[in-house]
């Protein structure tokens, strides 16, 4: 059930209330339950426990009523006492009435109490021809409210009476609102008699039995048989014509009860009928405004939330005009903004004084209650007549539109005919406004966040903005300072190697110089000898002299080291040329001149570069010179030098095993260009992009400090041109220079 007490308790409890306070104690109670007096007299309607007891202590104030058993002993004599009309009556009565005697009703009270009282446990302990005993107690196990304690029994009390018979006899044994864990009362009660026209029957049939008697018995001849059923005869006779009239009288209220019954059940058919109407038009109203609801939630603009609003209170709900106004509380009036329906094209005209006392309108607007006006020519409502009349309004709702604690419009149904609204429109009306406001406040809000969205983007861009020229000025500062950092790093390191190969290079050079010079000399003296060897040799000899000659000839090898000296002087001569090569390669690459600029043949400079890396390539890797047609570069040789020694050996590095390195040049588009490629792993994509920053290397920890290619990116940005890496998807790698092959201004 959705409740605790049936509405059958408010349905006595209302006219109860007005009869001892009068139409404000209804009003009170109303009030409290927040429901309309219909709601509260329909016998299929529940409350809760809590708000029950809440209108209980209402009445008892109202009625100044302090002892809550007096009160419910009050309430129940006048429900028992009460003969409410034939729209007021509750079918648990009829169904009372109707049960005809005290030990019926008795028996059948778990069932009367239980439609009334869900959250009590009734129970029927123990019946007898005369007497009865029950018991309840709170369904919940909860506390048990002293006025429905008081309450069942004053019923148990008074139910006899309805039959016209005597009060019960309730004699309580214990009770659950003393502490007890339930309520247990006997009742005893008195059972309805045989009636007067049994006993007149009765009584006449006697009296003739006994003059029957008499007159046998003085009469002579006459058998004590026949005696006796002769007197016995009127007895029987009037026994029985006593019971057939009490029967008749019985079958009459039987009748009675069933004539009674059928009205009810003829009352709860067309009670139900009606119910089945108001909630055929209650869904369609829902239908209808389920509809309006999902038009107006299908936008955000509230112009249109307006006009879909008053277009479907005419078109689809079929009320003859709708109305809406907007309140604009800066100039303190209320005017017309949206319509539909009769004469709707007068009311963008109408403005009204934001005053209680102006118009219904801003009545509703300032109060923010519903008004319904039955006939605007007898309302004592005050109205500005002739805005009513030049709408043709005769009787309208109006309703506020409300966002929280705000009332910005009003919307309004009318009709050109009097009488034309009921509560029902009133409440629908209600709910229309609740849903429009919602949408309204809905788009506002949306509106709002939207335009703080777009204020805090703009904000975001221009900070952002601000945020990415700052970002960017340090990214140049940072990489300004690290090209600074590198250079001065590469400049000391260069100048430390500087001096310590021009140191090695000057301590070299004098000894390969002593070398270089005196392998001439030697070369000569080597011919010398060779030629005094031959005039000794061609000297005639004695046979044992020139055996013993030839036999140290052989010992000592002078064949062998005849026949090899000459390429051992000349490998000596080609190494110091190398060595002395090796030197002046050195001292170039370390020459720590102030960027001196200079026409430089680049093939010479990669040839260079090779003879300082010949140690990494020895016979493991083959050098493939694709050299072109390539004039002179202007350019610093020392740094260019680097450039090449970094590329070279980078290639060298990138070799596990045996492989190639081939160098590209040619001249294009006024640029030298030089193509280093190996057969390498190659680079891989995700740091392909990476490997011109500082410090950034591949190679294991202590094998290389990342600042080669950085430092090579550099020096050919400074000399106007570009440094690139590819490295295709099946391995190795290329790195393409290109150098202007003239000075570029800075």
């Amino acid at each position: 059930m959705p409740g605790d007490v049936n509405c059958i308790f408010t349905k006595v409890l209302i006219p109860f209330v007005e009869k001892e306070v009068g139409p404000e104690g209804v009003a009170a109670v109303l009030r409290t339950v927040g429901r309309s007096r219909e709601y509260l007299v329909a016998d299929h309607n529940w409350l809760p426990l809590p708000l029950a007891n809440e209108l209980v202590r209402l009445a008892m104030e109202l009625m100044g009523e302090t002892d809550e058993e007096r009160w419910a002993r009050r309430y129940t004599e006048y429900l028992m006492e009460w003969r409410p009309s034939r729209a007021d009556r509750h079918y648990l009565g009829t169904y009372s009435i109707g049960l005809g005697e005290p030990r019926r009703y008795f028996e059948r009270c778990k069932t009367i109490w239980g439609q009334s009282a869900s959250f009590l446990r009734f129970e029927l302990v123990d019946i007898g021809r005369r007497q009865a005993r029950f018991r309840w107690s709170p369904a919940s196990g909860g506390p048990m409210p002293r006025w429905t304690c008081t309450q069942i029994k004053v019923g148990l009390e008074r139910a006899p009476t309805v039959w016209g018979l005597p009060p019960a006899t309730v004699t309580e044994r214990q009770c659950a609102t003393r502490g007890a864990a339930a309520c247990v009362v006997d009742v005893r009660w008195t059972n309805p008699p045989l009636g007067r026209s049994f006993w007149s029957a009765t009584l006449g049939g006697a009296a003739g039995s006994a003059l029957t008697g008499y007159a046998l018995a003085t009469a002579p001849g006459v058998s004590w048989i026949v005696q006796a059923l002769a007197g016995a005869a009127p007895l029987a006779a009037g026994v029985g014509l006593g019971v057939m009239l009490r029967e008749r009288a019985r079958r009459r209220d039987s009748q009675r009860l069933l004539d009674l019954q059928s009205e009810e059940i003829i009352y709860s058919n067309n009670e139900l009928e009606k119910k089945f109407r108001d909630l055929e038009t209650k869904i369609e109203q829902l239908s209808l405004l389920i509809d309006l609801s999902a038009a107006v939630n299908a936008t955000l603009d509230p112009e249109k939330i307006y006009e879909q609003a008053v277009q479907r209170l005419v078109h689809r709900m079929g009320y003859e005009a709708a109305h809406l106004y907007l309140v604009d509380r800066d100039r303190r009036v209320i005017r017309g903004h949206q319509a539909a329906g009769r004469a709707s094209d007068q009311l963008e005209t109408v403005e009204l004084p934001l005053d209680n006392g102006a118009s219904a309108v801003a009545r509703v607007a300032t109060i923010g209650l519903p008004l319904l006006v039955d006939d605007v020519e007898a309302s004592p409502t005050p109205l500005h007549l002739a805005t009513v009349r030049a709408l043709d309004v005769r009787a309208f709702v109006a309703v506020p539109l409300r966002v929280k604690d705000r009332i910005f419009g009003v919307l309004t149904v009318a009709s050109s005919e009097p009488n034309r609204f009921a509560t029902g429109d009133l409440e629908l009306m209600s709910a229309v406004a609740n849903h429009v406001a919602l949408a309204v406040d809905r788009a506002e809000s949306f509106q709002m966040i939207e335009e703080l969205t777009r204020g805090l983007e703009d904000k975001v861009r221009v900070r952002t903005e601000q945020l990415r020229a700052a970002n960017e000025e340090l990214q140049a500062a940072y990489r300004d300072l690290q090209a600074t950092q590198v250079q001065l790093i590469q400049r000391e390191k260069m100048a430390s190697v500087g001096q310590l190969v021009a140191g090695v290079a000057h301590e070299l050079n004098n000894p390969i110089g002593f070398v270089y010079s005196n392998v001439g000399t030697l070369d000569d003296f080597v011919k010398r000898l060779r030629a005094i060897l031959d005039v000794y040799r061609a000297v005639p000899l004695a046979d044992a002299e020139q055996a013993r000659v030839d036999e140290h000839w052989k010992q000592l090898k002078v064949d062998y080291a005849l026949k090899y000296i000459d390429s051992m002087i000349e490998g000596i001569r080609e190494g110091a040329e190398r060595a002395r090569k090796i030197v002046r390669d050195l001292r170039v690459f370390a020459r720590t001149g102030a960027d001196v600029w200079q026409a430089v043949d680049l093939h010479e400079e990669l040839e260079s570069s090779l003879t300082l890396i010949n140690h990494l390539l020895k016979d493991r890797v083959t050098v493939h010179r694709a050299f072109g047609r390539l004039p002179s570069v202007e350019c610093v040789r020392s740094q260019i030098d680097q450039v090449f020694l970094n590329l070279l050996a980078n290639a060298a590095q990138a070799i596990t095993g045996p492989g190639a390195i081939t160098i590209e040049t040619r001249a294009e588009d006024g640029c030298a260009v030089v193509a280093v490629s190996d057969t390498g792993a190659g680079i891989a994509p995700d740091v392909i992009g990476r490997i011109f920053d500082p410090f950034f290397t591949t190679k294991p920890v202590g094998e290389g400090t990342g600042l080669g290619l950085s430092i090579s990116y550099e020096i050919v940005k400074k000399h106007g041109g570009e440094i690139r890496a590819a490295s295709p998807p099946g391995g190795g790698a290329t790195l393409t220079v290109r150098l202007p092959l003239t000075r570029r201004p800075s």
